[in-house]
């Protein structure tokens, strides 16, 4: 696992966290357990619209989760890599 966290189990509710991981990654994978339980993560071709979704709603609602700056910067790059990952996941 490179990343900071990681969810997973049959219903996305385990979280997998390495050593001082950030809020920002600890929120993203809490996320996708929701995404899971409202319908937006079914299978694994959901997962490109999902990572960009879940990036997009957290910087969109930063202050209500208490991001801080640098997190949101990062969010905001990664949430652009995202959509151009599910934009060419959709032309395939």
């Amino acid at each position: 696992m490179n990343a900071e966290a990681n969810v997973g189990g049959e219903n996305m509710k385990h979280i997998l966290l390495k050593d001082n991981p950030s809020k920002a990654a600890i929120l993203e994978e809490f996320l996708h357990g929701t995404q899971k339980d409202i319908g937006i993560i079914n299978g694994s071709p959901d997962i490109p619209y999902a990572e960009y979704h879940v990036k997009d709603f957290m910087v969109r609602h930063k202050k209500l989760l208490g991001l801080i700056d640098e997190d949101v910067k990062i969010l905001e790059e990664l949430r652009d890599r995202d959509f151009q990952i599910w934009q060419n996941s959709i032309d395939k």
